[in-house]
């Protein structure tokens, strides 16, 4: 069974009310990671499982300023949106991820260059 989990740009479209909407070039993680149910090879009345998902591995964090023209005072005219973007990706268990969890071997090799790699900085 192959894995594959790929770091994928997309593009999403940052809204706030009384703004006017922004596309930004961002990541997203796709792919598909193995999993498998089976019966125990050592307790033959129990069930192995083992659920993989292409999750991220860290993340990146932007700030993008919303333009709002029906902004009661000039000085609100601009919003300052904050988005997230994966730092890496790859199979790991299924479920949410406690970014305290993360074992340094995950985050080896992260992306540090591409054409986003200014755009984004590493949060921690």
């Amino acid at each position: 069974m192959g894995q594959e989990c790929v770091m994928t740009p997309v593009v999403h479209v940052l809204k706030h009310p009384g703004c006017q909407p922004q596309l930004i070039p961002s990541y997203a993680c796709v792919g598909k990671c193995t999993s498998y149910l089976q019966v125990s090879g050592s307790k033959i009345w129990q069930m192995e499982r083992s659920c993989n998902c292409c999750q991220e591995s860290g993340e990146r964090e932007a700030t993008v300023d919303l333009y709002c023209p029906e902004a009661k005072k000039e000085e609100n005219r601009y919003r300052k949106v904050v988005t997230k973007a994966p730092l890496e990706c790859m199979c790991r268990p299924c479920g949410i991820i406690d970014s305290n969890a993360i074992i340094p071997q995950e985050t080896v090799g992260y992306a540090e260059e591409g054409p986003l790699h200014n755009h984004f900085r590493k949060s921690f």
